[in-house]
């Protein structure tokens, strides 16, 4: 688990939130350059009815609060965890529509940036965090 401190084996420590890693190749596969999608990303779950789905093939074990979000080998940002599903839908991205099944999970504003620096190796899937800032 990532805390505030590092990594935690302890397993008395709750989870608040889970954190996940965007790619280089997701971002430009999905907007062609980081900043389109960062603007994109931040117009979807600043709106008032915004919804973010991130592929995630896991549902979280634990009821969770948080999204932490990690691109460039740093923790970026906070959103609110809102859902995981796998029901099929249309989702849209800079190549347009397109139905998916995957397992995913709901993310919604307010989006938060991390008040400081901190470095974190990215990964695939998502692991659990406390809450970290």
């Amino acid at each position: 688990m990532i805390t505030e401190k590092g990594y935690s084996k302890d397993p008395s420590i709750m989870p608040e939130g889970i954190a996940i890693t965007w790619s280089k190749e997701m971002i430009i596969e999905g907007f062609g350059n980081l900043k389109t999608f960062i603007q994109h990303f931040n117009e979807s779950v600043n709106d008032d009815e915004g919804l973010w789905y991130q592929k995630c093939r896991n549902k979280p074990q634990y009821d969770v609060l948080y999204v932490y979000i990690i691109y460039g080998n740093k923790l970026r940002y906070r959103c609110q965890f809102v859902l995981w599903t796998k029901q099929p839908e249309v989702l849209y991205d800079a190549n347009g529509e397109k139905e998916v099944e995957w397992g995913r999970i709901g993310m919604t504003g307010p989006l938060v940036k991390c008040p400081f620096k901190r470095k974190l190796k990215g990964f695939q899937g998502f692991r659990y965090t406390t809450k970290l800032f």
